[in-house]
C-alpha cells in the first residue's frame, strides 16, 4: 500500500481552493472600499462644526464678512496628512499645496468648504451645504450606485449635520 495523495485528490483540493478564492476576493474588495468611507462622515462633521464656529465669531477672525468660510484654511481645518491642493487631482501628488488652496487632502477623500453647485438635490439642498467631500480616486470607494444611497464618490453635509451622497 502506497502512502500519499493521488493526482485526482490534489486536483480536487486545488479546485476547491480556487472556487473559494473566486468568491472571497471580490467580497474582500467590496469591504475594503466600504471601509475607506469611514473618514467621510467624521471629517465632514468636523468641517461643519468649524464652519459654525467661524460663522459665530463676530469678527470672523478679521478675515471676511461671508456667512461661512469659502477657503477651508480660513476655518483652520487640516486632515492628518496636513496637505492641501488646488483641486481634487492635486491630492494624488506628494507635494504640499499653498495656504490658499481650497481642498484639504485626506487618505481617500479631499474636503472643501467651497461647495458651490457640487451637491445634488436630496437630503441636503445646494443652498445649505457647507462642507463637501470628493473621492481622490473614485475606483477606491463604492461609487457605482446611481441612486446615491451607497454612492460614496461625493458627499455633502449641511449645518444640521445631514449627510447626502451625491451622484452629481
Amino acid at each position: 500500500m502506497k502512502k500519499g495523495f493521488t493526482l485526482i485528490e490534489l486536483m480536487i483540493v486545488i479546485a476547491i481552493i480556487g472556487i473559494l478564492a473566486a468568491v472571497a476576493i471580490p467580497m474582500y474588495s467590496d469591504y475594503t472600499k466600504k471601509s475607506r468611507t469611514s473618514e467621510v462622515a467624521t471629517n465632514l462633521k468636523e468641517v461643519v462644526k468649524m464652519q459654525i464656529l467661524w460663522k459665530e465669531d463676530p469678527d470672523k477672525g478679521g478675515k471676511s464678512t461671508a456667512e461661512f468660510a469659502i477657503l477651508i484654511n480660513s476655518i483652520g481645518y487640516k486632515t492628518s496628512s496636513g496637505k492641501t491642493a488646488s483641486d481634487v487631482a492635486g491630492c494624488k501628488g506628494t507635494t504640499a499645496g499653498a495656504a490658499t488652496d481650497p481642498w484639504a487632502c485626506g487618505a481617500f477623500y479631499a474636503y472643501t468648504t467651497d461647495v458651490k453647485d457640487q451637491c445634488a438635490s436630496g437630503t441636503v439642498a445646494k443652498a445649505t451645504s457647507i462642507a463637501y467631500a470628493e473621492a481622490i480616486d473614485a475606483n477606491q470607494v463604492p461609487n457605482t450606485d446611481t441612486t446615491a444611497t451607497n454612492n460614496w464618490g461625493k458627499a455633502c453635509m449641511d449645518k444640521g449635520f445631514n449627510l447626502n451622497h451625491t451622484t452629481k
